[in-house]
């Protein structure tokens, strides 16, 4: 049973001064994001809150609209709402930058949307971030409680916006923070404010994302039946996700040419990734250099793989490992912030945990999984029981709503 009494109108703010800063990189348009795209937090939390009786809405900026709009998510049947707005300029310094990023956020169009709506709670993609304090002086405004999430973003950008958020967050209900590295740099940035943080991943829908049979998956690919495929798919961005990392690894691995790795996904990476891949010179390496929203070819990449592997730098909790657990594959990952907290137990969470920037420890996790088909399979089973247990839309959904809604009851 959940907690609340009526259900609360609870708007979800991404990130972005516009939301083309999302989509472009990854070759996607507004319509797209409406009718195609689906998962990542935005889309879970929708489901999540959705599942225990909530109305969520998705509010968000765009260049390619002249006034207020509003669609419905294909996917979830969310609201969303976009008003028009444009990208902020470069400013001379960060603090010229931070002033210009405030001074375009459309706050007149936001709190009509919000009124209109009758929003009940505001919760925004992270805290460290020009669009937060804009949120905070909004829902103070309008009485209605601020809420963030943490997806990655852990800096501030410049010295007028370390003192911004010191009052943003003094203003805000509470955060969401999955990653405990991330929670103790909140205690040791922020040690006078008392901040309100829940430790709530981000949701799955478990009952999708599922295995089908792998040597079916694999004919419908085209994929050999025997060799040992490794699995990434995400946003190309070759920082964050590691990706370089991720190549030096595979070419100490690589020289059985019965192995392959597949990538899977594009951004605003991807041409020096080409670069990458081409002077690699690793023939049993595929990129399939697209973004694809189309859930069930994922799900059947997934299902035709052996492991998964992702060598990222700076995560949040990421959503692409929990649907390669939930399709029952071992995963391979490094420490970067939440993933240590995905696979809290380590292999008794179905993974093998390696260090940042240390390619042939992942080299060494993929000859383990490789030499160890026993092993393969209980981490696999430990990762589906870990997903469906802690990750499951259901069960995320009960977490937010005890957090979200307990100012309001």
């Amino acid at each position: 049973m959940t907690g609340y009494r009526t259900p609360q109108v609870i708007a979800l703010f991404p990130w972005g001064d516009v939301i083309e800063e999302f989509l472009e990189p990854i070759g996607l348009e507004l319509q797209d994001f409406v009718e195609r795209m689906t998962g990542g937090w935005l889309f879970g939390y929708a489901a999540a809150l959705s599942s225990v009786g909530h109305k969520p809405i998705i509010v968000c900026a765009s260049e390619r609209v002249t006034r207020i709009e509003r669609y419905e998510h294909s996917g979830t049947g969310t609201p969303i709402w976009v008003a028009p707005a444009r990208r902020s300029r470069q400013g001379h310094s960060p603090a010229a930058h931070s002033l210009r990023r405030w001074a375009a956020t459309p706050l007149a169009a936001f709190r009509e949307i919000l009124t209109r709506s009758r929003c009940d709670v505001l919760l925004a993609q992270e805290y460290e971030y020009i669009r937060f304090d804009a949120l905070a002086w909004l829902a103070r405004s309008l009485n209605v409680p601020l809420y963030a999430t943490f997806q990655g973003g852990d800096r501030t950008l410049s010295w007028i916006e370390a003192v911004a958020r010191q009052l943003s967050l003094r203003a805000c209900r509470g955060l969401i923070v999955a990653s405990s590295v991330e929670r103790g740099r909140l205690a040791k940035a922020y040690p006078h404010i008392a901040l309100d943080i829940a430790d709530i991943p981000n949701p799955l829908d478990t009952r999708e994302w599922r295995a089908m049979d792998r040597m079916e998956a694999r004919a419908s690919l085209g994929l050999p039946r025997d060799c040992f495929i490794v699995l990434n798919h995400g946003r190309i961005d070759i920082r964050r996700k590691g990706l370089d990392t991720l190549l030096k690894a595979w070419a100490s691995f690589a020289g059985d040419p019965a192995r392959q790795l597949i990538i899977i996904g594009s951004g605003q990476d991807s041409e020096a990734f080409a670069k990458l891949v081409h002077e690699s010179g690793l023939s049993n390496l595929r990129w399939l250099s697209s973004y694809t929203t189309d859930r069930p070819l994922i799900r059947r990449w997934l299902s035709a793989a052996d492991a998964y592997v992702t060598a990222s730098r700076i995560e949040g909790m990421p959503v692409a490992p929990l649907e390669a657990m939930a399709c029952g594959l071992p995963v391979i990952a490094t420490d970067a912030q939440g993933l240590p907290d995905i696979l809290a137990d380590g292999e008794a969470s179905g993974g093998l945990m390696v260090g940042q920037e240390r390619p042939e420890e992942i080299a060494r996790a993929l000859a383990r999984l490789k030499d160890d088909n026993t092993l393969c399979a209980q981490l696999g089973a430990a990762a589906r029981k870990r997903v469906t247990e802690k990750f499951s839309t259901e069960a995320v959904g009960v977490a937010l709503d005890d957090f979200l809604t307990k100012t309001l009851r």
